[in-house]
Parts: C-alpha cells; structure tokens; sequence
C-alpha cells in the first residue's frame, strides 16, 4: 500500500474529510483530489501535518509499519464539534488571552437573542435577592 493509499483510507477511517485536511496543510482543496485521483504521495513537507490531522505516526504513514513509533498528536476538540467549529478554535487559539476573552464577549452579544438572554436575567434576580 503506498503513502497515497494510507492516506485516504485513513482519511476515511477516522470520518475526516480531504476539506479538513486541506485547510489544515493551507493548501487548496483540489490539491489533496489530485493526490488520490493521480495516486501520489504528498510532498515530504506535509508529512508531519497530515499525521497530525490522521494521529498516526510519521512511520505508519510513511511505511506501513506501526512498530511504537511516537503518533504525532493534535489537540482534540469534543466530539461531534464540525469542521466550521474546529476551525474556529484553532484560531481562536492562535490569538492573545486578551483578543480571546473580546471575542467571546463578542460572540456572547450576538448569542444573547437567540439564548433568551436568560444570564442578563438570573443577574437581575440576583440583584433582586441582594437587596431585598
């Protein structure tokens, strides 16, 4: 089986898709197509990438062989989150503590309509109880 074949059934194996993939290595989604439609390996520069996206090692990947090699590991987020959410984490990730916590100040004030708002409520009544 050749590195272009593990890939994919890897990919396939695990419910990964070649999209995610390709935003993973930045890369444009016809690039991981055309690696299965013409059987090619990846460049060697992605290698360590790909089996961070697959969690497998550099030597399953590459030969076959899963002898105890260290698996290159990713941060998993929770299951059942979609590509669009992982996605978002990563580069919810890549900011500073300080652009976190405005972006989710942010996403809290776009939320509050479609959550009822019920945290601004359960203040009012704790404010209620305080002072009465």
């Amino acid at each position: 089986m050749t590195i272009c074949e593990r890939l994919f059934d890897e990919l396939e194996l695990r419910g990964l898709t070649a999209y995610g993939l390709a935003k993973v290595l930045g890369v444009h989604p016809t690039t991981i197509s055309n690696w299965k439609q013409r059987n090619t390996d990846p460049p060697s520069k992605y290698i360590i990438a790909i089996c961070g996206f697959l969690g497998c090692s550099i030597e399953y990947l590459l030969m076959g062989e899963d002898t105890g090699a260290p698996v290159v590991t990713k941060k998993e987020p929770v299951p059942g989150i979609s590509e669009n959410g992982r996605e978002m984490l990563a580069l919810y990730e890549k900011l500073s503590e300080r652009d976190q916590l405005l972006l989710l100040g942010r996403l809290q004030e776009m939320a509050s309509p479609m959550l009822g708002d019920s945290r601004e409520k359960n203040q009012k009544d704790d404010a209620r109880s305080a002072a009465g």
